[in-house]
């Protein structure tokens, strides 16, 4: 039968199969499947650092073996990832650093340089790849990128000149990458239509950027560009009179103003000064085509809204994202977002953080003006504790009311019709606020039927600092069990049926980091990890999730997000991912199912990797999770 099936529908059919596993068993059955899923399993290739620490440890013995075959399966790859988390070492984290003067009290047989390893680790497995058969390289590192692999004689540049895409997380100020003597090539590239990177320092790798964007200036569609650590008074004996990133990297003329990305889609620029070029750059990124435009902490941006609204371009953005924090230049930008808001229509993404406090009520009633768009929102807020008794004093950190008087809390409280969120059609919506203030602002939703996702947003290095500094608990340390309730008071039937599974098993509880274990209970019974961790929740984020998921809260919410999802896991330790936890024996809406001899029943449990469904509803919002992060990916 599927040898009938035409190969083009066959090839559509597993493109529908995300998960590896079950491609890598359907080559194992049959030779028909094999010849179609070998394409699709060998077509992106991931090859990951064991940790932050052991960047030079990577495993690609797997691939390597692949070469006995007849045909080998490496013929199919388009695309290559080297890549490691971001979650421990994000300062002097090059290799380079590793081995200067590091060597001390080890054997003479491993004196060798770590970069070396990984070089010599990478190589074998790139000369089995067909010539100009990739289509995109990721280097996502940060450490210098070897030059036997990108440099001006590296393999990527001479034998796969014709990728679409490449992304780079570099050694930031690396001294051999600052002092130009690991300078990475990109001239050999004319078919980008991606371009990303992050950590750049030294002027050569400036120079390269200039020069990939001047060769792929008409097809380029995605840039993404963080200059995290840099700034114009690094900039190599540079006119400071000038704007760095307009004349030295994009080449724009101070007198003329023309497009020079026709066809980009997506724009992102993470630390980078606009200042003095926001009208040059404003025509350089073209607004009629741009559907996705994302600012962190780029000084100017502000000046450069008001020159994008003024100059007479259709703005067609789907997507918006800015970040500015309290370090910033002290300047109104809610005001400034207002009134860019309210200049076009048809945005789906909102996600905004903002140095408070602000006119918040201002900002939620200028995002009316997408209502017939708009399905993603988040709103976040960052301020200086000024609080001669804190242990933050002068130290950024979460403003937890979101600028929110007591008079424009009860504004929301009485408003109705008139609540900013009334007349939208929100699926998710991010807010760094406290439980106590969530109930009103989330009041629309109570009536509504859209809200599938909500995020309970707190910064992960103000949870880390909270739990390093502070005495006695506070809302947001969830490893503290002040005020947990009791079994009684929780209203559970901790009986060994309840508890483990029909065979006697205990079953494992998911930890909302990574991959959760796997779980075979019902939906509605708790096993004793799943109810520990409940147990172990504030007092305030336990009755609001409660709330959320009773009778009497948001009944279409699928699943509350808590913490800080950003960079890939990086504070996963801290968050948590709760669902709606049904019974068989009642329902949500039936309050006595709620209520069983004054006694709180929980409405919510832990979501669960056999929650495919909830799992997808996460994965689609991946974006929105880790939108505005508080600190950068590197810390050089």
């Amino acid at each position: 039968m599927l040898q009938k099936l035409p190969r083009d529908i066959l090839l559509m059919i597993l493109e529908q199969i995300p998960c590896r596993t079950d491609l890598k068993q359907l080559c194992e059955v049959s030779k028909t499947l094999y010849d179609a899923a070998i394409r699709k399993l060998y077509e992106i290739i991931v090859i990951r650092a064991e940790d932050d620490w052991h960047l030079e440890r990577v495993e690609v013995e797997p691939f390597l073996r692949t070469r006995s075959k007849p045909t080998s399966p490496l013929d199919h790859v388009r695309t290559v990832e080297v890549q490691s988390s971001f979650h421990h070492v994000l300062k002097e984290r090059c290799l380079h650093y590793k081995d200067m003067g590091f060597y001390v009290g080890m054997p003479e047989s491993e004196r060798r340089p770590r970069l070396e390893k990984l070089t010599t680790s990478l190589m074998p497995l790139f000369e089995q790849l067909r010539e100009e058969s990739l289509r995109k390289f990721s280097w996502e590192m940060g450490t210098c990128v070897p030059l036997e692999i990108l440099g001006d004689r590296g393999y990527i540049t001479n034998k796969q000149t014709s990728i679409e895409s490449i992304s780079l997380i570099t050694g930031g100020a690396c001294p051999i990458n600052t002092d130009g003597e690991n300078a990475i090539d990109l001239s050999a590239f004319r078919s980008l239509r991606h371009i990303s990177w992050t950590g750049l320092q030294s002027s050569e790798e400036f120079a390269a950027l200039s020069r990939a964007l001047k060769n792929n200036s008409e097809r380029l569609r995605e840039l993404r560009l963080d200059f995290v650590n840099w700034s114009e008074e690094d900039s190599f004996d540079f006119d400071d009179s000038q704007n760095f990133f307009a004349s030295q990297v994009l080449k724009l003329s101070a007198d003329r103003f023309e497009v020079m990305f026709p066809a980009l889609e997506t724009l992102s620029l993470s630390d980078i000064s606009l200042e003095n070029a926001q009208k040059g750059i404003a025509y350089a990124f073209n607004f009629h085509e741009l559907s996705s435009l994302t600012l962190h902490h780029c000084s100017g941006s502000e000046e450069f809204l008001t020159e994008v609204i003024g100059s007479g371009q259709t703005i067609r953005l789907s997507s918006l994202e800015v970040v500015w924090g309290p370090s910033d230049h002290d300047i109104d930008m809610c005001a400034t977002l207002s009134s860019f808001l309210g200049a076009f229509q048809g945005l789906k993404d909102l996600f905004v953080s903002l140095p408070g406090p602000v006119d918040t009520l201002e900002l939620w009633r200028s995002i009316i003006h997408h209502k017939s768009t708009l399905t993603r929102f988040v709103c976040h807020q960052r301020s200086v504790d000024l609080h001669d008794n804190s242990p933050h004093f002068e130290e950024e950190i979460d403003l937890l009311d979101l600028s929110l008087l007591p008079e424009d809390r009860a504004e929301l409280d009485r408003s109705e019709s008139r609540h900013p969120f009334a007349a939208l059609n929100l699926e998710s919506i991010g807010l760094g606020c406290v439980p106590q203030h969530l109930k009103s602002i989330l009041a629309p939703f109570i009536t509504s039927p859209t809200l599938k996702i909500l995020h309970i947003r707190k910064s992960g290095v103000d949870m880390e600092g909270y739990k390093r500094r502070s005495r006695g608990t506070s809302f947001w340390d969830l490893d503290s069990d002040e005020g947990s309730f009791t079994d009684e008071e929780l209203g559970l039937d901790l009986d060994p049926d309840v508890m483990t599974g029909s065979d006697g098993s205990s079953n494992a509880s998911m930890s909302n980091s990574g991959k959760p274990p796997s779980s075979t209970h019902s939906t509605a019974s708790l096993d004793s990890l799943e109810y520990a961790e409940i147990q172990c929740l504030p007092t305030e984020l336990r009755e609001f999730t409660n709330w959320a998921f009773g009778p009497h809260g948001l009944p279409t919410l699928e699943v509350l997000a808590f913490g800080d999802f950003s960079y890939d896991g990086r504070f996963d330790v801290r968050n948590k991912l709760f669902c709606r936890r049904t019974r068989s024996t009642g329902y949500p809406g039936d309050d006595t199912w709620q209520q069983i001899h004054d006694k709180l029943v929980l409405t919510f449990r832990p979501v669960r990797e056999n929650d495919r469904k909830l799992w997808d509803v996460i994965d689609r919002n991946t974006e929105f999770l880790k939108a505005c992060p508080t600190d950068s990916i590197l810390d050089d």
